[in-house]
């Protein structure tokens, strides 16, 4: 009989709990819904079965605020205020229902209670501040914060990021400015967070002014904080006055005796950022702290890498700045024999083929990489490569596609093999076996590697659209063919003579587009960037529904940026860019270019533009 009564009981009140659970459900989906009558209703039922249970209590008062009903919410806060007067949130409920009916006094004298209710706990006071922050009591909310500093007078930076942030809400940029300085002091592990804030509220060049004005005085206060330096260097950096920026990295780097790490750090910023001359400037003044110090050799060769990096963008070198490099390049692989099967001997290759146009001491370079037996197999692979290009710049066909092969079997599964047999594809193409070409090309079109699928995918559709059936004239493209091989061999007179032929002897063909984009390549080789650009132009206006117009019109925008310093037009053609062709491959890096010209600080989506 006792086991068939607990079973009852326990049926009923397993049934009592449902039918409480489903009710709950019920009235939370009315408040969801702001059926504040009905959930109010609902909630108020609960309650006869908890009177006690906090959640239902906040819920029920958001139903009766939501019906404005007052008095009812007075009435409920004050029972609950019985058991613990001191309660923030509930305390805070009145705060509100006496804002609801208008009665300032009222509400004003119990957040001054509130306040000074505030105790020396860190939670409390958090929990507390956030109450008033969250209904956009933001000066009440600053009150709790500064009344938590009080408490600790040895830490005046306490709650600095808080008030920071509640500051700039407000649009009290000069506070949050000295509470963010305040937390740039004391919390250097926040420091990149804290210049990205800065970032976004300093938006405009005076703003910037100003805080560097701070910054300074509060140097001259506290010579011995290390953090004002460092964050007056940011503030150089994002005035582009790089060498004055590395002027204080260098005196933090040497006045806690890093040994140029920080300064090293700076010169792959300003590197990053095409900084060149103050990169350099920082790789030096690492170089100089002499060999002993850990980074010498890092900065050495990196500044290599910078050099070269600034020759190729320099529209007017000379063969003599290409010589001096070399020289350079020679000298430090003379003294660190090591980096002869590294990077830095692959650049130094390069300068030698491509700048200095010594082919057989590039090949000699590479050929010593290729031989060593203590060389990662990707280095030499990567060598192997670029061997092969060399090669048939200096038109030995057959070593050439002798290499490419053997990357080809060696990296089968890699990237490099895909490389490769991308190499050996358009070797194909320029000899003529459009055929073979195209059927590497169509497996390539899959490759893993984006460039490579849409190098290869832009070759197939050139020999497709251009590569007539077997009755037809394939004269034409053999002959472009023979030209863009010449071309990439820089004997561009050559090329230049095929591509006029073709011009005349057939000047309704289809290649016409490909034809100025090859000139425009060869312009911009002989530095030409007026010419490259109107024979761009050219592409765009003419054959604007043609698949080089992106390629066209992207590489018209860099050469206003780059080289013309045009960059409103830049901006402008990579706005064109986005809009009209927002399917190409070019498109998320003119996007980022647009936003920088535009001086977007972060790069967030806006829908395209």
């Amino acid at each position: 009989m006792k086991k068939i009564l607990i079973i009852i009981f326990s049926l009923i009140f397993t049934q009592n709990v449902n039918a409480q659970e489903q009710l709950l459900n019920v009235a939370k989906q009315y408040l969801m819904a702001g059926n504040y009558e009905k959930a109010a209703a609902t909630y108020k039922q609960l309650l006869d079965y908890s009177p006690k249970d906090q959640d239902l209590q906040r819920a029920y008062l958001e139903s009766l605020m939501g019906m404005k009903d007052y008095k009812t919410a007075e009435k409920v806060v004050k029972q609950v205020l019985k058991a613990n007067p001191s309660d923030a949130r509930n305390n805070f409920q009145l705060v509100k229902i006496y804002k609801g009916i208008d009665e300032e006094k009222k509400a004003n004298k119990l957040i001054e209670k509130i306040i000074s209710r505030v105790n020396n706990n860190d939670d409390e006071i958090r929990a507390t501040a956030d109450l008033f922050e969250k209904e956009g009591y933001l000066d009440n909310a600053i009150a709790v914060y500064e009344k938590g500093k009080s408490f600790e007078k040895d830490f005046p930076y306490l709650y600095a990021p808080e008030l920071a942030l509640l500051y700039n809400k407000k649009g009290d940029i000069e506070k949050a400015t000295e509470s963010l300085l305040d937390v740039y002091v004391s919390r250097p592990e926040k420091s990149e967070e804290i210049k990205a804030t800065f970032q976004r509220i300093m938006n405009q060049p005076e703003k910037i002014k100003d805080l560097q004005n701070k910054v300074t005085k509060r140097i001259e206060k506290q010579p011995n904080i290390e953090a004002y330096p460092d964050l007056m260097a940011w503030i150089f950096v994002q005035q582009k006055d790089y060498e004055s920026a590395f002027a204080q990295i260098k005196s933090i780097d040497l006045k806690l005796n890093e040994g140029g790490r920080r300064m090293i750090g700076f010169a792959r910023v300003c590197f990053r950022e095409l900084q060149f001359k103050a990169a350099i400037l920082a790789y030096n003044a690492v170089a100089d702290l002499g060999k002993e110090q850990p980074y010498y050799q890092i900065a050495r060769s990196e500044k290599l890498t910078c050099m070269k990096n600034q020759l190729q963008r320099n529209p007017l070198y000379t063969q003599e700045d290409v010589k001096a490099l070399g020289l350079e390049y020679a000298s430090f692989l003379d003294e660190f024999p090591q980096y002869l099967q590294k990077e830095t001997l692959r650049e130094y290759a390069e300068l030698e083929a491509r700048y200095s146009h010594n082919i057989e001491k590039a090949i000699e370079l590479l050929n010593n990489v290729v031989k060593a037996n203590n060389v990662q197999q990707a280095f030499k692979g990567r060598c192997k490569l670029e061997m092969g290009d060399y090669e048939l710049v200096r038109d030995d066909i057959w070593e050439s596609t002798l290499l490419y092969s053997q990357v080809d079997k060696e990296f089968k599964q890699d990237i490099l093999g895909e490389e490769a047999r991308f190499k050996n594809a358009k070797l194909s193409y320029y000899t003529g076996d459009f055929v073979w070409a195209q059927g590497q090309l169509d497996v390539l079109k899959s490759s893993t590697s984006e460039l490579i699928a849409n190098d290869a995918l832009n070759l197939s559709v050139l020999i497709t659209e251009n590569n007539p059936p077997a009755d037809s004239n394939a004269v034409p493209l053999m002959m472009f063919a023979r030209a863009d091989l010449l071309e990439f061999q820089n004997r561009d007179i050559e090329a230049l003579a095929i591509l006029d032929s073709i011009t005349t002897e057939y000047p309704n063909h289809p290649l016409m587009d490909n034809i100025l984009m090859e000139r425009a390549r060869i312009a911009s080789k002989r530095q030409d960037y007026n010419e490259t650009a109107m024979l761009l132009q050219k592409v765009v206006t003419n054959y604007g529904d043609d698949v080089l117009a992106d390629d066209a019109l992207y590489n018209l925008a860099l050469i206003n940026e780059t080289f013309f310093k045009n960059l409103d037009e830049a901006k402008r053609l990579y706005e064109q860019l986005i809009v009209k062709y927002p399917g190409s491959t070019f498109v998320n890096e003119a996007r980022k270019s647009f936003r920088r010209l535009r001086g977007d600080n972060a790069d967030v989506e806006d829908g395209g533009s």
